[in-house]
């Protein structure tokens, strides 16, 4: 398995940033990731001021796919995310949607798959991505979702998930970062319980791929359409909406019938409201499908 080591990292998804490591469709590989802190949380309760913000949100990457075109579609299959021996939290004034007073930069030790929380509070781990995305036409940086992925921050891309991008240029360009260790809907004190973590996926192209509703996520049970928007009303709207296509062309429903089917057993969800543009899923058993 080929592997892209922690250090190969980007603050932005962009055409011009040369490729780390080229693989052809099929082809499984390891990106070993940092924290959204870029790993300077390194004791509990550190000082904020001595965090360089420009270099929150790294990606390790970009991963080059040979036969990627714009218009195909990448499928990410995310086979096993591996923590590392501590997660990292950083709550302040102004971020997130409590009243915090001051800045707090907290660091909490993984073992065993549990989170050791303040006040003997012990946490199951159950790690996700928090930002994996493909190259879109027009560079962009890692803080905010939108069509390529970015930073989406919805919990459900954990291990055995699988993801749906958009090819915008040739290669793909896939970057993958912002792990975390757990993130309940919504990440609304600004942050998760973030994590270093290798990341082992397999990549796969679907050509010609442009019915799929990108970006997309698949799990053993669900499947989820998602979007963002500064809005978070249109953000939901539109995540439904795109769903409601989406049932339309597959089971051959008529609108009226998928309208009620998704009224029914679907789940519209706030996957995060902190980053700059808002994000929200539209959760589909696939038993009804």
């Amino acid at each position: 398995m080929k592997t892209i080591t922690k250090d190969k990292i980007r603050f932005g998804f962009d055409a011009s940033f040369e490729p780390v490591l080229t693989i052809n469709p099929g082809e499984t590989v390891c990106f070993e990731t940092q924290d959204c802190y870029a790993e300077q949380i390194d004791y509990d309760k550190k000082e904020f001021s001595l965090l360089d913000m420009k270099r929150n949100n790294p990606v390790t990457g970009p991963l080059c796919v040979n036969d990627a075109e714009p218009g195909d579609v990448l499928k990410v299959e995310i086979q096993d995310i591996i923590p590392e021996d501590h997660g990292s939290m950083c709550v302040r004034l102004g971020c997130g949607v409590y009243e915090v007073e001051g800045c707090h930069c907290r660091r909490f030790p993984i073992r065993d798959g549990v989170i050791f929380f303040d006040e003997g509070v012990e946490i199951p781990v159950r790690p996700m991505i928090g930002v994996i995305g493909t190259c879109p036409a027009t560079p962009c940086d890692t803080q905010s979702p939108g069509p390529h992925g970015g930073n989406l921050d919805i919990r459900d891309l954990g291990i055995g998930s699988t993801i749906f991008l958009p090819v915008s240029v040739p290669g793909a360009l896939l970057a993958i970062g912002d792990c975390h260790a757990v993130q309940g809907d919504g990440e609304t004190a600004i942050c998760a319980m973030e994590m270093s973590a290798k990341v082992i996926v397999k990549v796969d192209l679907i050509k010609g791929g442009t019915d799929i509703p990108t970006p997309f996520i698949e799990t053993k049970d669900a499947i989820f359409t998602t979007h963002a928007d500064r809005s978070l009303d249109a953000a939901s709207v539109t995540a439904a909406r795109k769903m409601h296509r989406y049932l339309i062309r597959r089971t051959g429903l008529t609108d009226a019938q998928a309208s009620m089917l998704l009224s029914l057993v679907g789940n519209l969800r706030i996957s995060q409201v902190v980053n700059p543009l808002k994000g929200c899923v539209m959760e589909f058993p696939k038993k009804y499908l």
